[in-house]
């Protein structure tokens, strides 16, 4: 985003910036801008950032390839570097020649805001087509038809709306001047199941191509791109229907950042972080300028949040549970320094623009060295050193590796999809969510990747199968997963202590940036550490906010291929009936709250004290310290009279364990006697099965778990608490509640001491 007014980054006098590497052809050199251009470019810049703004080389290179030759060219510049004048200069200049409106295709609903505020600074008739303002759609269609508008920003999700596509699409392939892709790397991998209608832009490209004598102007860019990503862009920019190669200009800038000062500071648990969050509000936060806390989900955006409101700091979260209203509030907020900072998840993170912004720190460290980069680039715009903090925790690798999957489809979950679906008649999606055993944000996703892959196609009132077969890329998939695990590991060695090299340095390596150099101002260029002194009270309400999240269990509902190879004849979903019901954990990876005393309790006993047919030792409490089974019990306690079921749960049933049996009976024995609730020590019997965690992937440690497990004893009735010291994979428990379930217990509540994994 260009700045709305003069700052440092926009103002510079011009700088050289290498054009595309080998790697990102195809490119072609543009015919330079002619005099009139760059003249008009530069009188235009001046009217957007002010008299001292001067137009970059790269900018003048830009403008002129778009304007004067009408390429396709792909700009990968640094956060500030104001790619966002490029095109609304070249909007202004083609609409001047007499050129149709510029189409921008724009992620985020806070980006496009800022767009919007700029474009019409500068004078352009600028308009917007999102989910937020569906009201308008029609006035605004109107405008667009009249000529009215010279420029329109929708989202890629436009590009796939029934109406959209019917009412306004053709008409624009007809008549833009211009095409822009912000955020252009969301077209290669990132944005597979990020935002995956980017990948509808190839089709809009060939729309184009097709429906057009004269080439039309179509600018792609990014702050992030590594040379895999610039290649691949560029490529699909190139590429033409007839099978031909249109020439790309790919112009490519450094991108250190010398207005931040990275830093991260590693604290061995999630009490400390929020003491030590209070602490920086407190003491280094710059007066009267807000910034930004991200953390890695909406539920801990929302508790984050409310721990530093209860400590005295004007803080709000901003997340995708928020509506359209409330995010324009925060962020005016925001922007006028009213709050000390929002809590925030990537729903405010590409593009947003508040030049003074105070701070970024992050709660959870982002999975790949593009993701954190995108979300600091939101520091430092003004020209002011901007102290940029991350706080990793135990947490986050368990978080990659969930999202790593969360939009990458299965065999048989696209099976069960389309099962459901005919090539005539619509399915909705409420009607799909109650016949395909798939949780309604993960059905959503995969049916925006098979509708990208035209194996269904969304019309009005829903979703029909087309006649495009599903073929399983296993192949990409296993690249997209490749490439990502490739990421943690860089953001693996810049979280590290140990690691000495500059942060800004190991960053901009990683985004294959030739210019990528010591910065001089990190933590580990001066040395200095950022060290804070939490106040008493702070450490001890965030002891007690810790110590009252929940962390959930979510349920397997659907049973992994390959069983009846491994002996077990169970597949496709798991009845209804049968599945075990959302549960609960007291304590995660790392120490915060309940952490300690549950990893002390759990290595009280040898292995061997409880080996299955062995019966329990003769004192079964010998190793247990009394201290640390009453604060978990006492833990288990509130968290059961937090748990909002839907049915109290009449017994307590217990899961057999080599390792652990002594103290899970001894848990459930207190339990039983606080809530009076019967235990059923022995209900299941365990055979000599290797360890769960021996087994490496879902079908094995299925099996094993099957394996493992038989029903020898009394099932109780009704709803129970199915109890395990340790829930790792998941398959312990959801093999426990369906063999309940099939001898007549159930619905089953599982509980767990320690969860090590995310489902």
């Amino acid at each position: 985003m260009p700045p709305t007014a003069p700052t440092p980054d926009a103002a510079s006098p011009p700088t050289a910036s290498p054009s595309a590497s080998p790697s990102a052809s195809p490119s072609a050199s543009p015919s330079a801008a002619s005099t009139s251009t760059t003249e008009r470019a530069q009188a235009l810049l001046q009217r957007l950032a002010g008299d001292d703004a001067r137009l970059r080389d790269d900018q003048a290179t830009a403008i002129g390839a778009l304007v004067d030759d009408h390429a396709r060219s792909l700009v990968v510049q640094r956060t500030g570097w104001g790619k966002s004048a490029v095109y609304f200069i070249a909007t202004r200049l083609l609409r001047d020649a007499g050129a149709g409106p510029t189409l921008i295709v724009s992620p985020l609903l806070a980006l496009m805001r800022d767009q919007l505020a700029a474009a019409r600074a500068m004078g352009l008739q600028a308009e917007t087509l999102n989910s937020t303002n569906v009201d308008d759609w029609a006035e605004v269609e109107d405008r667009v038809a009249a000529g009215a508008v010279d420029l329109l920003l929708v989202s890629p999700e436009r590009l796939n709306h029934p109406r959209f596509r019917a009412a306004i699409l053709d008409r624009l392939v007809a008549t833009i001047g211009m095409l822009v892709i912000d955020e252009a790397h969301c077209i290669s991998d990132h944005g597979h199941d990020f935002r995956p209608d980017y990948r509808r832009i190839g089709d809009v490209l060939d729309r184009l191509a097709e429906a057009r004598a004269e080439p039309v102007p179509v600018l792609a860019c990014t702050a992030t791109a590594t040379d895999r990503v610039v290649t691949d862009v560029a490529e699909q920019l190139a590429r033409l229907p007839d099978g031909t190669d249109a020439e790309v200009v790919v112009l490519r800038g450094p991108l250190a950042r010398d207005t931040l000062e990275l830093h991260v500071v590693d604290l061995a648990g999630h009490e400390q972080r929020l003491a030590w969050l209070d602490a920086f509000l407190a003491q280094l936060a710059p007066p009267g300028r807000a910034g930004i806390i991200y953390t890695l989900t909406v539920a801990e955006a929302e508790r984050t949040a409310r721990y530093l409101a209860d400590g005295g700091h004007d803080v709000q979260a901003y997340t995708s549970r928020l509506d359209a209203d409330e995010r324009t509030r925060l962020e005016g907020a925001l922007k006028a320094n009213q709050l000390a900072a929002v809590v925030a998840t990537t729903a405010l993170s590409m593009g947003y623009d508040k030049p003074d912004l105070g701070f970024v720190v992050h709660l959870g460290a982002p999975s790949s060295p593009v993701a954190y980069y995108q979300a600091i680039g939101r520091a430092g715009r003004g020209g002011e050193q901007t102290c940029v903090v991350c706080l990793p925790t135990a947490a986050d690798e368990r978080l990659w590796e969930h999202f790593d999957v969360a939009g990458v489809p299965t065999e048989g979950e696209v099976e069960q999809i389309l099962d459901q679906l005919d090539a005539r008649t619509a399915t909705s999606l409420p009607k799909l969510e109650a016949n395909v055993n798939v949780r309604r944000t993960r059905l959503e996703l995969l049916l925006r990747i098979l509708d990208v892959d035209g194996v269904v196609e969304r019309i009005e009132g829903g979703y029909v199968a087309t006649d495009t077969p599903y073929v399983h890329d296993h192949a990409r998939y296993q690249r997209l997963l490749a490439g990502r695990r490739a990421e943690h590991e860089v953001m693996r060695r810049f979280l590290d202590p140990a690691t000495t090299t500059c942060s800004m340095q190991l960053l901009t390596e990683a985004l294959d940036d030739p210019a990528a150099a010591l910065c001089g101002r990190c933590g580990r260029c001066t040395g200095r550490p950022l060290e804070l002194e939490p106040r008493a009270d702070a450490t001890q309400r965030a002891s007690d906010h810790v110590r009252e999240r929940d962390l959930p269990l979510p349920p397997r509902r659907r049973w992994p291929s390959g069983l009846p190879q491994l002996g077990h004849d169970r597949r496709g979903n798991i009845d209804r009936a049968l599945q075990a019901q959302p549960g609960r954990a007291l304590a995660g990876v790392d120490a915060s709250g309940y952490g300690a005393p549950v990893r002390r309790l759990l290595d009280a006993l040898p292995t061997s004290a409880a080996a299955p047919g062995d019966g329990p030792p003769r004192d079964a409490t010998v190793g247990i310290d009394p201290d640390d089974l009453d604060e978990v019990v006492d833990g288990l306690v509130r968290l059961l009279a937090r748990w909002d079921w839907s049915q109290r749960p009449q017994a307590i049933v217990t899961l057999p364990s080599a390792t652990y049996g002594v103290v899970t009976t001894q848990v459930a024995q207190r339990l039983g006697e606080i809530g009076r609730l019967p235990v059923h020590d022995g209900v299941f019997t365990a055979a000599g099965t290797p360890p769960q965690a021996q087994m490496s992937n879902s079908a094995h440690q299925a099996a094993n778990a099957l394996s493992t497990l038989t029903v020898t004893g009394t099932v109780p009735s009704g709803p129970v608490l199915l109890l395990d010291a340790v829930r790792s994979s998941g398959w312990t428990m959801t093999v426990g509640a369906t063999l309940l379930g099939e001898h007549g217990g159930g619905p089953v509540l599982p509980l767990a001491l320690l969860a090590t994994t995310a489902s």
